[in-house]
């Protein structure tokens, strides 16, 4: 039984290291965007966290669809899940309806990420335009989206969200794709939808998350938007590098490319990464060589 235990704790700190990843990267190149350009930084950084969530909830919704499941708050919480599940988050359901989601999350593991790196704000910039754009985006732009409180915000101990989704909002076609009710031919699927796991569903948001970050800096600043996510990343990679060595300590492992494969969200091999081929504008896959795999490989003693 003891043996189990510690198969199950090893199994969930890959997860816990995978989820954290990518809250590390967002963390430091959103750092260095406001350190560099202030309210002009900021500005940028809240446009790729929109363009990120909306990104997001495209597709979520196309996946829904593509398996013949109704667009709702119901399905959005449940179906549409494109985050894996990890151990330590947690959260309080008070109303979970296709109209109605009342929710609180009580520990949350970005939060925890943004207060030990001391970026509260960065990460509350993420909270205010993240669910937002991805809701909407999922719900034809119909849901409203209230998030009251946040783990984010001094005084707050939980994050308190309150969504609505009424059929009354949509068009007679929405509200087909959205409610049995108004679809009268309408068939369940009769087989589950697969749901993104493990490495393969954090490997997603981290090269999203990214590519939106150099894109919006690009933009706004050209050149130097570009060094100044180059130097986030090698920020990034120096603290992630940190983080697989504390836990490759306390697990007596060695990170070799076992451990790389099974704690890091994206390939060590940038080439035999497929998403590069939709996200990989504006240097992306060259930066991530670069900057964030080199020096993160080195921080670790990784010889490859």
């Amino acid at each position: 039984m003891k043996g189990f235990f510690m198969i199950k704790r090893l199994e969930d700190i890959k997860l816990e290291c995978l989820q954290d990843s990518w809250v590390i990267l967002y963390t430091f190149i959103a750092k260095e965007l406001v350190a560099r350009y202030g309210i002009e930084g900021e500005a940028a950084l809240r446009e790729a966290v929109r363009r990120y969530g909306k990104d997001r909830g495209l597709t979520n919704r196309k996946r829904l669809m593509d398996n013949q499941i109704k667009i709702n708050l119901l399905t959005l919480f449940q179906e549409g899940r494109d985050r894996p599940g990890e151990p330590r988050f947690t959260s309080k359901v008070i109303r979970n309806t296709r109209e109605e989601r009342i929710s609180d999350t009580l520990i949350c593991s970005f939060a925890d990420v943004w207060k030990k790196y001391d970026a509260k704000a960065l990460g509350r910039i993420y909270c205010e335009e993240f669910h937002i754009a991805c809701y909407e985006a999922f719900s034809f732009g119909k849901a409203k989206i209230n998030l009251t409180r946040t783990l984010t915000q001094d005084g707050d101990d939980r994050c308190c969200f309150y969504h609505t989704f009424r059929p009354e909002n949509l068009t007679e076609e929405e509200r087909k794709l959205c409610f049995e009710e108004y679809d009268p031919g309408y068939r369940k699927p009769e087989t589950a939808m697969p749901k993104p796991q493990g490495k393969e569903g954090f490997n997603m948001l981290w090269i999203k998350m990214y590519y939106y970050l150099l894109e919006c800096a690009d933009e706004a600043f050209r050149e130097d938007g570009i060094a100044a996510v180059a130097f986030g990343l090698t920020q990034a990679a120096a603290a992630q590098g940190r983080e697989f060595r504390e836990r490759a300590q306390a697990t007596e492992q060695l990170i070799d490319n076992n451990f790389l494969e099974g704690h890091l969200p994206i390939h060590i091999r940038p080439d035999e990464e497929p998403l590069w081929e939709t996200y990989g504008k504006h240097r992306a896959k060259e930066l991530i060589q670069n900057c964030f795999l080199k020096p993160l490989l080195k921080e670790v003693g990784y010889a490859g």
